[in-house]
């Protein structure tokens, strides 16, 4: 309907008012078009939005451990299950001078959870970080070690960790930072000769991957990553006899068994959803259009008819031989010295087409039986 540019000029409207249509009809297919392209440009850079979710879960895996001093250290651990306390340090590893120089403690069960079900699982572990250096003198506070204390899901570890410390080796690296983010929410600067309970839940997100159908609307490829949030308390640290000097104590438990899953969706900006906006600003530009110039002639044919395969063919051929009598094209001369037979002919060619492709006349038609009846009524 927008497109009466690209029709005929009509011989009876003025050369003003068929510059005047013009003007108007390019100056709002430009606004149409610069629409669209701010849609489709908010598309393009549309972040999408988070829907949060939660799901039960009947176990967490027991997180790995960092535990970074600047004096050499030993580490011992037990947990808690069903059976009794057991002792755990053949889960513990550690590396000297990795890190700054730093002393490193690292535990990864590879399998240990904690879990609802008290036969299937730990229900506590405990780390416990003592100084190796007997001589130390704990009068001096200049010398009071530096805890550093991190922890990471264990499955998050297994998929895109791959080994220890290459946390800038991941998958996604190049599309989300969020990975590397997931190392900075259980770090912690503990102080020495201090006892903490450190509470877990564990979270999953479900991170939109690149891909031509985030765009259009349609299921997006998701990347599943699990990790852990947690809570800290402090509290005073009882002092114990022997060799070594206690330097820390870490209770480590679950909070809840309850995952909140957060999922990537688009809801706003997609292709499909933006159909609808830049249909609704073309048929507001369609009202101005009209309201201005009124509306164009009736188009009975679609593109089927016009350009379908041997369609358009035998459209013309029907129409030649239906309508014959109607001279919409040529105009011969000969046109009054029609007789009343070729008249008859030509007028009823005229009607049909007209009932077919111009109007709806089922309202005439009801009335012309009205008509008919009451006319045989009264004979």
């Amino acid at each position: 309907m927008i497109i009466e540019k690209f029709q005929k000029y009509r011989k009876t409207e003025p050369t003003s008012l068929f510059v005047l249509k013009s003007f108007v009809l390019i100056l709002l297919l430009i606004l149409l078009f610069g629409y669209t392209w701010l849609i489709i440009w908010d598309i393009y850079n549309d972040n999408p939005v988070v829907q949060n979710s939660l799901e039960e879960a009947n176990y967490i895996p027991v997180p790995d451990i960092l535990s970074h001093t600047n004096q050499t250290t030993n580490i011992t651990c037990h947990f808690v299950n069903a059976s009794g306390i057991h002792d755990c340090n053949q889960y513990i590893t550690y590396y000297t001078g990795i890190i700054n120089g730093m002393h490193t403690g690292y535990f990864s069960t590879n399998g240990l959870m904690f879990s609802t079900i008290p036969n299937n699982g730990i229900s506590s572990l405990e780390l416990k970080i003592y100084l190796n250096d007997a001589s130390f003198n704990l009068s001096d506070s200049t010398l009071v070690p530096d805890i550093l204390f991190s922890m990471d899901d264990a499955d998050f570890d297994k998929n895109y960790n791959n080994g220890l410390f290459v946390s800038d080796q991941f998958q996604l690296s190049l599309y989300s930072k969020f990975p590397n983010t997931i190392f900075q929410l259980n770090q912690y600067s503990l102080a020495a000769f201090s006892s903490y309970t450190l509470k877990i839940k564990r979270k999953r997100k479900e991170l939109m991957l690149p891909s031509w159908k985030n765009y259009i609307g349609f299921s997006s490829n998701l990347e599943s990553i699990p990790y852990i949030t947690s809570t800290l308390e402090t509290f005073p640290l009882t002092k114990e006899t022997g060799p070594l000097i206690l330097l820390t104590k870490i209770t480590i438990e679950p909070q809840i068994f309850i995952v909140q899953v957060e999922t990537d969706k688009r809801f706003i900006l997609s292709v499909i959803n933006s159909l609808g906006l830049i249909g609704g600003a073309c048929g507001f530009v369609v009202a101005i259009y009209t309201t201005l110039f009124g509306n164009i002639a009736i188009k009975p044919w679609g593109l089927i008819q016009k350009y379908g395969f041997k369609i358009n063919k035998s459209v013309q051929t029907k129409l030649h031989n239906t309508l014959e009598f109607i001279p919409f094209v040529n105009h011969p001369k000969t046109t009054n010295n029609l007789s009343n037979y070729e008249l008859k002919r030509r007028l009823d060619s005229l009607q049909l087409f007209i009932t077919e492709y111009v109007a709806d006349v089922q309202y005439l038609e009801e009335i012309y039986k009205v008509n008919i009846n009451k006319e045989g009524n009264c004979t």
